[in-house]
């Protein structure tokens, strides 16, 4: 392959890489949005608000572990991070990093992306994650 023939290649693999990633970049803002939202919702004792960005699954297992109403039960949980950092969407899920340490995980739904997991510590690449929170 001569030297024009490999630029136009290297052109052509990144003008691919490009317009494949576009579609992605609404969602990754979309789950920072909603990561972002949910931490601040929980910081600022805004339950409700808070519990309508958990997916019905996640919402549902945490009152009953808490054995009380989503609303308070959320404002309970040790969260330890400030703004969302990096984002990483693939098809319906997602996962979001937040300054501080914890990540979130996401689902897309129905009703738009939802947080399924919360306030968790990532251990390794083939262990789960210790989440504060999750469906």
């Amino acid at each position: 392959m001569d030297l024009a023939t490999g630029r136009s290649a290297a052109l052509a693999l990144a003008l691919a890489l490009a317009v494949a990633g576009c579609g992605r970049d609404g969602d990754r803002q979309a789950v920072r949005a909603v990561a972002g939202g949910f931490y601040a919702a929980v910081a600022q004792h805004h339950g409700e608000r808070a519990c309508a960005l958990l997916s019905a699954d996640t919402r549902m297992a945490l009152e009953q572990q808490e054995s009380e109403p989503c609303a308070r039960a959320v404002e309970k949980l040790s969260l330890k991070a400030e703004r969302p950092a990096t984002a990483e969407v693939y098809s319906s899920e997602a996962l979001v990093r937040l300054v501080g340490g914890d990540t979130v995980f996401l689902g897309d739904t129905a009703h738009g992306w939802r947080i399924s997991a919360a306030g968790c510590q990532m251990k390794g690449d083939r262990e789960p994650a210790d989440c504060e929170l999750e469906d």
